[in-house]
């Protein structure tokens, strides 16, 4: 459904008028006799409009008087009867012709090129106008969603259900059945539809009013809504986030298309469109689109997507109403599922009834496509660097893809500068109300006669029969029952079950008060680990929140483990005491005595780590005892601006391995708790050396992104990211203290500048990198503790993603003490080489390429490159990287990752 355009609103005192008065009906079929589904009746005189449904049956309530009726299916030449309503009931039958498409001799291009392309490379360039040429509308909706199940697998066809509480209602499977809920068969048919008030703002206000709904559907409550259907459009270029539209500025990447032949409609030329994918993939449409010649937008569409989870049908109508204002007037969704052996059929069909609309007076419309505008546009209008531009363009006889491009980017341009200063504000509001009548749920059936524009089918009746039967009969079926298990012991039995979920899985527990109380639970795997150091390390953890108002809180985290080689408690407690507001602060406390990684760049999984170890006895982990304390303050100086500082002191001890355990090669020896690293070497500064030390740390981190978006909640500013890079700058001032020479101390300065980017590029692709650069004012008594540490992840499985890892390189070989650069892109697109082949073009895998640049000491110009596979089963990556030394080849290996951030 068009996101910028319209739907109106029909008041209920005209709606109750429309009840009371006369119905128009009858039924719509083809010349060989056949009922034609959800074919289009549309009153002009009220800009009101209602669909047959799959029996092509149709009827509307209408007050007495004369009318055009416009009869309009895709596929069928439109049929315009003038009836007169005078009496109660007036039955008109139509029969739809079928529409015949001819290609015309001027269509036939001299070089030889389908005369489709210049088509749709006009309604290309054109889509970001008409995504946002309505400024205003009020609209009733109806919408009717329903599903009907045709296959259960055998192994739950037994036990699926849907049960009904006082509550809800739910669907599950696995247990005995109880006399309260009812078996979901193959044949069941269920029923959702609403009856809507919506009004739109440009650019993206919407206030919908639910007056009333009825549901079949399990657990549906108050979530009827047509939002997703009035908020999506085939101008936008991606669908609602499912597919590629064939108006997208990349479609030509996508799709083919071929010149179907055109008819004429009253006193417009209708262009046939197929639409062809150049691949098999389920993010593209396959279908046909038809095009009106010299608007160079939508008439009518017929497209299917088809995914993993079946085919999605959309079919969707546009009629004019206001003079060259097409705005569409009936959708229809259909869907076969198809899941692990469930199938279902799905329908939505929806029913706009259009009152009031106002165009965007300050969007100017192209001087092509001028002629008959009802809108402000005058020749002698001064015009514009880019308007000048649009118009050269726009009278070219052929655009080139070039051509349609640069139309597109101009009038996403022009259309931005139409907004009006308040939508241009860094604050993004929620801009959707939605109010749902008290009474919306309680209509009975002779209301939703009165106002239901699409008839329901004999089967749609009976679902709504068998709903209103169940929900009658449901405080019977919530009386427990005297040959029930007795209810103490149930309850005993119950009760120490749960216990063991909380003990086991964690549990939170909360009050009125703003207080709560989470524990971990003994069963998260997160809290166990192996390492040469500690051995097996076993702990807990807890959360402890306090919600004093809106504005203030203050939490805890304390955790406990103990590593059982070393024979060592280790804790750890963070707190915080968050402030928010316009500009948000908190406080933090953290102190502990831990076993830390003595690189802090990245390093290796715990997890991995743990089972390399165990099975293939390789400790990659370097170890040493912080027993710390830091003390912090951030805050949003402004918005954009966040500044942050804190102080810390840390005791650090060297530790050796304490343990040969491992499952398998028990005759292999570990290696020493000593990192691989070129500093450490005998002969190196000494200074760069692990010893025993205490050290005293200041930080101050300053971040900015321009022109940072935000959102205001509870009256705190959350930030929503920004077109512009972030900024970063870090000073950290430190001080060691030998322990082996208490007297002796050295300090040193670290200054690092980092920025960073990751934005869209297109329909389902987008490009991420970032620049690192930093060093010491004075480098000669700097402990490798406080080097800087790099991301290397050289192994072949890694578990989360790292967009600033280094695939080749050891752990802790990159660290360094001198000056540095830094730098990482990865561009992630769904096609650019293997998904272009037939076998994986269907997937959602997407392709990635990675660059990465070092330059260091040590590592002069080391440089990085990569290509894989992401999205593989939605969390798996796959891929192939390659290492160089000044252009001289190092490595190369294979990496899988697995991401679960």
């Amino acid at each position: 459904m068009l996101k910028r355009s319209g739907l109106t609103l029909l008041p209920l005192f005209i709606l109750s008028h429309f009840a009371s008065g006369q119905t128009l009906n009858g039924k719509i079929t083809d010349i060989s006799g056949q009922p034609v589904p959800y074919a289009t009746v549309y009153i002009q005189e009220l800009k009101y409009g209602t669909t047959s449904n799959t029996n092509g049956d149709y009827e509307l309530k209408l007050p007495a008087g004369n009318y055009t009726v416009n009869y309009q299916s895709l596929g069928f030449e439109p049929v315009f009867e003038s009836i007169t309503i005078a009496d109660a009931v007036v039955t008109r039958n139509i029969v739809l012709p079928e529409q015949i498409y001819n290609i015309p001799e001027v269509r036939i291009s001299p070089s030889g090129e389908d005369p489709a392309m210049f088509i749709m490379r006009k309604a290309i360039g054109l889509a970001p106008y008409y995504l946002n040429f309505i400024n205003y509308y009020k609209a009733d909706v109806y919408l009717k969603g329903n599903l009907h199940i045709r296959n259960i697998p055998k192994i739950f066809e037994r036990s699926m259900r849907m049960r009904r509480t006082e509550n809800n209602v739910s669907v599950s499977s696995g247990r005995r059945f109880r006399d309260q809920e009812g078996t979901i068969k193959e044949g069941d048919t269920y029923l959702m539809e609403s009856y809507n008030e919506i009004e739109f703002t440009a650019p993206d206000r919407y206030v919908q009013r639910v007056i009333s709904y009825n549901s079949s559907f399990p657990e549906q409550g108050n979530e009827v809504s047509p939002m997703e259907f009035i908020q999506a459009s085939f101008y936008q270029p991606v669908l609602a986030d499912m597919a590629i539209s064939p108006l997208s500025p990349q479609a030509f990447s996508h799709y083919n298309f071929r010149y179907q032949g055109a008819s004429l409609q009253g006193d417009y030329t209708i262009n046939k469109i197929e639409v062809v994918p150049k691949r098999k993939s389920q993010q593209l449409f396959k279908g046909t689109i038809y095009i009106i010649e010299d608007l160079w937008c939508l008439h009518s569409l017929d497209l299917t997507n088809e995914n993993f989870a079946g085919n999605i049908r959309v079919r969707e109508l546009y009629i004019p109403v206001k003079e060259d204002i097409w705005m569409p007037v009936s959708h229809q969704f259909d869907i076969g599922l198809s899941v692990f052996g469930f199938k279902a059929d799905a329908g939505y069909t929806s029913s706009v009834k259009y009152l009031e609309v106002k165009q965007n007076e300050k969007l100017q419309k192209p001087g092509d496509i001028v002629t008959g505008f009802a809108g402000s546009y005058f020749q002698d209008t001064v015009k514009s660097g880019t308007r000048k531009e649009i118009e050269r363009l726009l009278d070219k006889d052929e655009l080139s893809n070039r051509d349609m491009v640069r139309l597109s980017r101009l009038m996403r341009k022009e259309t931005a500068e139409s907004r009006p200063d308040s939508v241009k504000s860094l604050e993004i509001k929620d801009n959707t109300v939605r109010i749902i009548e008290k009474d919306a749920a309680g209509k009975d059936s002779a209301y939703w006669a009165s106002v239901r524009p699409v008839p329901l089918s004999d089967i749609e009746l009976k679902s709504l029969q068998k709903s209103d039967s169940t929900r009658s009969s449901q405080n019977n079926l919530l009386r427990p029952r005297l040959d029930s298990i007795p209810e103490k012991e149930g309850r005993k039995s119950s009760a120490f079950r749960r216990t063991l979920h909380d003990m086991f899985s964690g549990r939170t527990w909360s009050d009125t008060t703003g207080f709560s109380f989470a524990f971990g639970g003994l069963a998260d795997l997160n809290n166990l680990s192996f390492n040469t150091v500690d051995g097996f390390v076993y702990g807990i953890d807890f959360r402890i929140n306090k919600r004093f108002d809106k504005r203030n809180s203050l939490a805890f985290y304390p955790d406990v483990r103990y590593a059982f080689s070393r024979e060592c408690l280790l804790w750890r407690l963070n707190a915080t005491y968050s402030v928010n507001g316009r500009n948000r602060q908190q406080y933090y406390f953290r102190s502990g005595m831990a076993s830390k990684d003595i690189g802090t760049g990245g390093g290796i999984n715990p997890f991995i780590n743990s089972l390399s170890s165990l099975l293939l006895k390789k400790n990659y982990l370097r170890l040493y005892e912080s027993r710390y304390l830091t003390l912090g303050y951030e805050t949003d100086l402004k918005n954009g601006i966040r500044l942050e500082f804190s102080a810390g002191y840390e005791n650090r001890k060297v530790l050796e391995n304490n343990t040969s355990f491992s499952v398998f090669s028990r005759s292999r020896e570990y290696m020493e708790n000593i990192p691989e690293n070129e500093y450490l070497l005998t002969g190196g500064n000494e200074a760069n050396f692990l010893r025993d030390m205490k050290h005293f740390e200041i930080v101050t981190n300053v971040t900015f992104t321009p022109r940072q978006k935000y959102r205001m909640i509870n009256g705190t500013r959350i930030p929503q990211g920004s077109d512009w890079p972030l900024f970063r700058v870090i000073w950290k001032h430190g001080l060691n203290q030998d322990l082996q020479a208490p007297d002796s101390y050295s300090h040193f300065d670290m200054f690092r500048f980092e920025v960073s980017q990751n934005r869209e590029t297109g329909a389902f692709s987008e490009i991420r990198w970032n620049i690192r650069a930093g060093g010491f004012a004075d480098n000669r008594q700097i402990s490798y503790y406080d080097f800087f540490h790099f991301n290397a992840q050289p192994l072949p499985i890694a578990i989360n993603d790292y967009d600033d890892a280094f695939m080749i390189p050891s752990f802790y070989t990159l660290s360094t003490p001198e000056f540095f650069g830094e730098a990482h892109l990865k561009y992630t697109t769904p096609y650019l080489l293997l998904k272009l082949l037939p076998g994986l073009s269907n997937t959602l895998i997407r392709e990635n390429i990675s660059l990465g640049y070092l330059g260091s000491r040590f590592h002069a110009n080391y440089f990085e490159v990569g290509y894989s596979l992401s999205e593989i089963f939605l969390i798996g990556e796959a891929g192939i990287f390659a290492g160089f030394d000044d252009f001289t080849f190092r490595s190369a290996g294979l990496r899988f990752k697995i991401r679960f951030n």
